[in-house]
């Protein structure tokens, strides 16, 4: 649901488990999601051969690239959620891809252009965070702005995020999360220049 590409940077300041930089590196890698596990079908023999299950697991090992060039960045405050996020990494098959840090939103900074921020900060849910939350937005806004050609794409619950954050999202849709309606908000960035073609 954003146009960020394995070429772009893609920061997550609020990683938790690694989710997010987890399906990018994936993404990157060109790997089928669910390679790594086993799937009940695999059972239903008189449906689908055994065979052909093999067969289509090669196919999608041997168009896998894990030795690809990334800059993906999962942060958290949390040293045990860091501990967690590198070994969900390392079980997915990409923990080359991605570098995991514990690291406030507040130290957010890059030097590189064009990058993504892609992520899904803490909604609130329980009410000793609420009182929190504007002051976390208002950080995430401040951090975006310092980044002034990047993009953010992000899912909270939080209906006062783009007050906090400063700045009316380009495009916001509902999403459900089971019973929890969330927003997506996207504040997009400017495309970088394409790179001149080389003379015939």
């Amino acid at each position: 649901m954003t146009p960020w590409h394995a070429d772009r940077i893609l920061v997550d300041p609020f990683c938790g488990s690694g989710t997010i930089p987890i399906e990018a590196a994936m993404m990157a890698a060109n790997m089928a999601p669910g390679m790594n596990r086993n799937f009940l079908a695999e059972s239903w023999t008189h449906l689908i051969p055994k065979k052909m299950w093999y067969e289509t697991v090669d196919e999608a090992r041997e168009l896998c690239d894990t030795h690809i060039e990334t800059d993906i960045q999962g942060y958290d405050l949390d040293d045990e959620m860091v501990k967690i996020s590198r070994e969900n990494a390392r079980l997915a098959g990409v923990d080359k891809l991605i570098h995991f840090q514990k690291r406030d939103v507040a130290a957010l900074s890059h030097p590189k252009k064009y990058g993504f921020i892609i992520t899904n900060p803490p909604y609130g849910e329980r009410l000793s965070d609420k009182d929190e939350l504007p002051a976390l937005y208002r950080t995430i806004g401040e951090r975006y702005a310092a980044l002034d050609s990047w993009s953010m794409y992000l899912i909270t619950s939080y209906e006062k995020a783009e007050l906090a954050i400063g700045r009316k999202a380009d495009k916001n849709r509902k999403i459900y999360n089971g019973m929890m309606k969330t927003y997506f908000y996207q504040f997009l960035g400017p495309k970088p220049p394409k790179a001149p073609r080389e003379g015939r």
